[in-house]
């Protein structure tokens, strides 16, 4: 990503004749970065079953490689009591033991009946 933006500030600043935009660029995409959780249109608007579904497949192991640690328990959910449930999320990271998988299980199930179970945190 940084290899990218880099190249795309060299070829601009190159065009334009300034080095300015060598600064310039990174910069606005920092602020952009850094600003963005704050409006609304950054979160996340499911259902409780939707994200039963999405822990599901953590549950199976079959979501994508970045699903779990960069969509599942890192995007903010527009529902408050669904986002404070990812919040307590990342303690399921690992499923090995037989105890996190059942109080998973029991997750996913509240979700499909449309309940928000309250999670306890380690």
């Amino acid at each position: 990503m940084l290899m990218v933006v880099g190249a795309i500030c060299a070829v601009v600043a190159f065009i334009s004749g300034s080095l300015r935009w060598l600064i310039l660029i990174p910069l606005v995409l920092l602020l952009l970065m850094l600003v963005s959780p704050l409006f609304p249109f950054s979160k996340r608007n499911i259902t409780p079953q939707q994200f039963a579904d999405e822990l599901e497949r953590h549950l199976l192991g079959t979501e994508g490689g970045w699903d779990w640690g960069d969509h599942v328990t890192s995007s903010a959910i527009r529902d408050p009591q669904l986002d404070n449930l990812r919040g307590k999320l990342t303690k399921f990271d690992s499923l090995n033991l037989e105890e996190r998988r059942k109080e998973f299980e029991e997750i996913i199930a509240a979700l499909r009946r449309g309940e928000i179970p309250d999670v306890k945190t380690d």
